[in-house]
């Protein structure tokens, strides 16, 4: 009998503990699931088309100085290396929960016409996309970079 009412006085003392602690400790934060950006986590597809602007217009005109001709080869280079280079400046704007899809399109000036059309299911909402090209006597480059928000 005095086993048993040992191992009474024991609970109750540790589920007196136990409710001490949970009226003094801090009530746990309500979920905080977001389910869209808050504004100022928007994707920011001016910022980004500057970016690409920027990124094609020093990189391409360093690669074709006048008199430069266009190699399948070298444009394989060209677009990787375009496409990494735009990718890694992008992360730097810390737009957390996007993700980010660099399409880069370049190709030979011959004076024909080209079309250049994407599709993507998305959210209106929250997705979105940012582009810009560039244009010279040999070459044309079309990059798109797409955000997916990611819930």
């Amino acid at each position: 009998m005095v086993k048993e009412e040992n191992k009474l006085d024991f609970v109750k003392s540790q589920l007196k503990m136990q409710s001490d602690a949970r009226e003094t400790s801090i009530p746990p934060a309500p979920a905080a699931y977001q389910m869209r950006p808050a504004l100022s986590e928007t994707f920011k597809s001016e910022r980004i088309r500057e970016i690409i602007q920027t990124v094609l217009t020093e990189t391409l005109t360093v690669f074709f100085f006048p008199g430069q001709t266009y190699t399948a080869a070298d444009a394989s280079r060209w677009t990787k290396s375009l496409a990494d280079e735009i990718s890694l400046k992008v992360k730097d704007l810390e737009m957390y929960r996007y993700k980010h899809v660099v399409q880069v399109m370049l190709g030979q000036q011959l004076g024909a016409g080209c079309k250049y059309v994407s599709r993507c299911r998305w959210d209106t909402e929250c997705d979105n996309y940012a582009t810009a090209e560039f244009k010279n006597s040999t070459i044309f480059c079309v990059v798109t970079v797409y955000g997916l928000y990611l819930y």
